[in-house]
């Protein structure tokens, strides 16, 4: 078996040397058996990481470096290292190997027929309080209105086999999860348990504005849940605007009480507008993603691949 361990790298400078001796270690000494083949996709740099990943292909045949043009996001540099990757199975990890590469082999051995994809699921993580309690709250949601399958302490790392490795290059959309993606594959999954690392050095990249890109592109690529949830909220708009009316009435005509009408007009305006404004923003949303696809517009534009 030939194992493609794919590697997205966003200014990781000279840390790129010390990633790749940790997996070799790795791989090396517990899968003496096994092939393999790392694939460094260097998402736009803007340090001399490309520099270090240049020397390392150099040296190694086994390393494969794609340079992209500019940054695209990790999932994307995943996307685009599975869909170059030439081993039997693939699987992936974080540059900064918060994930650890002895996980590896555990996947592989937890890879049997007829599983075809293996999460790694984090039994623990050193990371912030805040980043832990945003974590479980997201992979609730996706749980509940996306799919079963996806572990709820989440995943950085998954092992996929061959008959997924094959069809998931079929799957063209910009605007897909990895998460999402494979857990709706419709294969038989398993789990194995890791200890999350705290990061050894330099800075997350995941920012805020990727965190919620990532949040919207994991409902409205896998879940109709949002366009339900207007409907829902239409209803309940409706008749909360009948019972306002009744009970108004009410007061009006059996208790003879007055009615403040600027007042319970200013809060139904401001009420039904907000309500609007969510649910037009959710329906664009979905537009947005219609329009991304129709542009049909290259997903990443790779700039050098060696070796």
């Amino acid at each position: 078996m030939k194992i493609s361990l794919v590697i997205p790298v966003y200014n990781e400078g000279k840390g790129v040397r010390s990633t790749h001796d940790a997996i070799v270690s790795v791989l090396s000494s517990q899968l003496p058996n096994h092939e393999f083949e790392l694939i460094f996709v260097d998402d736009g740099s803007s340090d001399d990481s490309f520099v270090h990943l240049a020397d390392l292909a150099d040296l190694h045949r086994y390393v494969r470096v794609i340079k992209f043009a500019s940054n695209c996001g990790s999932h994307m540099a995943i996307r685009a290292g599975l869909e170059h990757a030439g081993g039997d199975v693939a699987t992936f990890l974080a540059c900064d190997l918060q994930d650890p590469p002895e996980t590896v082999p555990a996947m592989i051995a937890a890879l049997s027929d007829p599983v075809e994809i293996v999460w790694a699921v984090r039994a623990s993580r050193q990371d912030r309080w805040i980043d832990r309690v945003l974590s479980r709250t997201f992979h609730g949601l996706t749980r509940l209105l996306v799919s079963k399958n996806i572990p709820p302490s989440g995943a950085s790392m998954v092992l996929i086999g061959p008959r997924a490795l094959k069809n998931i290059r079929r799957f063209r959309e910009r605007n897909l999860t990895l998460d999402g993606l494979l857990s709706t594959m419709g294969y038989r999954q398993t789990y194995v348990e890791y200890e999350r690392r705290a990061r050894e050095g330099g800075t997350s990249k995941w920012t805020l504005a990727k965190r919620l890109k990532l949040f919207a592109d994991q409902f409205v690529g896998y879940s109709y849940a949002p366009i339900r949830l207007m409907s829902y909220l239409g209803m309940a708009c409706a008749a909360l605007g009948i019972l306002t009316s009744l009970w108004m009435l009410l007061k009006k005509f059996f208790l003879s009480s007055p009615i403040a009408g600027w007042t319970v007009l200013l809060g139904v305006v401001l009420l039904l507008s907000g309500l609007q404004m969510i649910l037009m923003g959710v329906m664009g949303e979905y537009i947005w993603r219609a329009l991304d696809e129709v542009r049909a517009r290259p997903r990443y534009i790779i700039e050098k691949i060696l070796n």
